[in-house]
């Protein structure tokens, strides 16, 4: 029996309104998850995202994001154990879902210039700092050169050690263009992986405090998405993500590989697409039947000085804010718009006061809050 209650409250067409239990937290979909890295969002206190004076009238937010690959780095996942996980760890009361860090790996290949295939099958002299076998997958800490291993099963273990809500299994992250022969068999080892993942948690299922998601993945390849879906189905007893769809594809066909994944995923599960954040792609995604959104862009645009509003982004640094005393935007309610105007702003990032990456970061967070909330609250009439 599933741990997770997920039960429908509200469908029309694809999109649907969905109620979520787990742990003793009650939530409903779609939502989008803030992602708290290194079990902290960026110039933000956790607080904030419940507490009435910087959420307008909206609902707290009841689930964020956690990193596995940077906390079991650094602090280490061991030592989130002894301090009875991350929630007591960071005082957190709500959910919390953590990822696999099977992206985080496959980022460490981006900065060196060479071929996938080559770090893949372990040839050449040349030196990078992951390696993907069967086993799994080697890598060496950004932080201090040291090499590790993530398995299925370790970064099962992992996650139950940092008491996450929901877990992810490790998959194979592809490069955007790679031939399909070389996908196709990262596809068949994320397969083994899932399998392997699934296996490992069965046996201590109902004494740790996670469920755990398959990932989908396989980039615009229509076929290879079809053929994950038949076989990770099997494994979604509490939900599925899908990944792949927000690193460097063009805007047609990111909505082409959600409109045709979504229609194939299992409909009585949370369905989660992985690392979306714009606010007409969260949109599309939620009318085609996804239930769950992250990204970190909001929070980094905000430390850039970039905030959401309709029409587009308002970029603060811009000389014409300097005597502009409007809201930042005139359809968010949350703190930043109801107490400040853009010159302000303007001149808060032009004073490097980072009140400014606060401000503005917990209004883009509050800005896709908003989005997911307004479709529910529109769905429930």
């Amino acid at each position: 029996m599933s741990k997770l209650d997920f039960k429908i409250l509200k469908q029309k067409w694809n999109a649907r309104v969905w109620q979520i239990t787990l742990n003793g937290i009650t939530l409903t979909t779609p939502v989008f998850m803030p992602v708290w890295t290194k079990a902290t969002i960026k110039w933000i206190v956790l607080d904030m995202l419940k507490d009435p004076t910087y959420i307008w009238d909206l609902p707290e937010i009841k689930l964020i994001l956690a990193n596995t690959f940077h906390l079991y780095l650094r602090p280490g996942d061991e030592l989130i154990k002894e301090a009875w996980g991350l929630h007591t760890f960071e005082n957190w009361d709500k959910l919390i879902l953590t990822d696999s860090g099977g992206f985080q790996v496959f980022s460490l290949w981006l900065g060196k210039n060479v071929e996938w295939s080559i770090i893949q099958d372990g040839g050449g002299n040349h030196d990078v700092k992951m390696k993907l076998t069967e086993d799994g997958v080697t890598f060496r800490s950004p932080y201090d050169g040291s090499k590790h291993m993530f398995t299925p099963e370790w970064v099962v273990d992992i996650q139950c050690n940092l008491w996450s809500d929901i877990m992810m299994v490790l998959d194979v992250c592809s490069p955007s263009g790679a031939d399909k022969k070389i996908i196709e068999k990262h596809m068949q080892m994320t397969h083994r992986r899932a399998k392997r993942a699934f296996d490992h948690l069965k046996p201590k299922y109902n004494d740790v405090r996670g469920v755990l998601f398959p990932i989908v993945q396989w980039w615009t390849y229509l076929d290879l998405r079809q053929e994950s879906v038949d076989f990770l189905s099997n494994y979604a007893r509490d939900g599925i993500a899908v990944g792949g769809v927000s690193v460097w594809e063009s805007k047609e066909l990111i909505r082409e590989v959600v409109s045709y994944t979504a229609s194939k995923l299992p409909t009585n599960v949370p369905r989660y697409l992985m690392g979306v954040w714009t606010p007409e792609d969260i949109t599309h995604a939620i009318e085609e039947g996804f239930d769950m959104f992250d990204c970190v862009l909001p929070t980094r645009l905000g430390r850039h000085g970039q905030a959401f509003a309709t029409g587009g982004n308002v970029k603060i640094n811009n000389a014409k804010y300097t005597k502009d005393f409007t809201p930042l935007t005139n359809d968010c309610g949350c703190y930043t718009c109801k107490n400040f105007t853009k010159a302000y702003l303007h001149h808060l990032i032009k004073e490097k006061e980072m009140l400014w990456g606060i401000l503005l970061s917990l209004h883009n967070i509050m800005y896709l809050h908003k989005i997911v909330e307004d479709w529910k609250t529109a769905m429930l009439k």
